[in-house]
């Protein structure tokens, strides 16, 4: 009897595992790599971390490298940092490279990668503009795959719902950009309509996606950043 109690303990709490489990990403992106990227067309990797909810630090910590084990399939250079607590949840902390893509169809959809998860998307606005606009992207065929596995393993699925997208916006050339964001938070500050910041050099500004941001890119694959003017 014993036994079996401990059995049904064991399945419970594997159930609840990943339970809700909602993700957290926190990355730095460079105007400089978007640039190079947008004038070049060459793949480039910028680091993110990203916290997968958990039931627990506990099960975080014992079932940490089974789960890694499957989420490394799905990213580049991936490390299982930490489990930790905060906010009454607990997460498991991944280091990733997130690469940065250039799409040139300009046909209304946007572009990711086909060996990552996530990406950074560059699109110049029109041919020849000095408008350059950013957007975060989903591969949804991996995500499905992804969260199969996951199933398969703990019963439980990543659910976008509540994605929460920070990332430091780097300024590392010599002069002064123009970055335009709408529907976000920058530096703690909301901004509603389109608006235009200026970042010094070796400055940055703190970008927080909004609640719509969140539900555009859990239904669309992908979702607006930002813009750069680099005329």
């Amino acid at each position: 009897m014993l036994r079996k109690i401990r059995q049904l303990v064991l399945i419970i709490s594997t159930l609840f595992l990943l339970n809700a489990c909602s993700i957290n990403m926190d990355g730095d992106l460079y105007i400089g790599d978007i640039t190079d990227v947008a004038d070049n067309g060459e793949k480039l990797f910028t680091p993110m971390d990203i916290s997968f909810e958990m039931s627990s630090e506990d099960s975080c910590q014992q079932d940490k490298n089974k789960i890694s084990n499957i989420l490394n399939k799905y990213f580049s250079n991936f490390a299982a940092k930490e489990c930790y607590s905060k906010d009454f949840s607990s997460y498991l902390k991944t280091g990733i490279d997130i690469p940065i893509i250039l799409d040139t169809d300009q046909d209304g959809r946007v572009l990711n990668s086909n060996n990552d998860l996530v990406s950074i998307t560059v699109v110049r606005r029109e041919e020849n503009s000095s408008v350059i606009d950013v957007y975060l992207s989903l591969n949804k065929m991996m995500f499905n795959a992804l969260n199969n596995e996951l199933y398969d393993v703990f019963y439980q699925k990543i659910s976008l719902e509540n994605v929460k997208i920070k990332l430091s916006i780097n300024n590392d050339g010599k002069n002064t950009e123009s970055v335009s964001f709408a529907s976000a938070f920058i530096n703690g500050d909301p901004v509603v309509i389109y608006s235009t910041f200026d970042i010094s050099r070796r400055q940055k500004l703190d970008y927080l996606g909004s609640n719509v941001t969140s539900s555009f890119f859990e239904k669309y694959g992908y979702t607006y950043i930002l813009s750069v003017d680099i005329n």
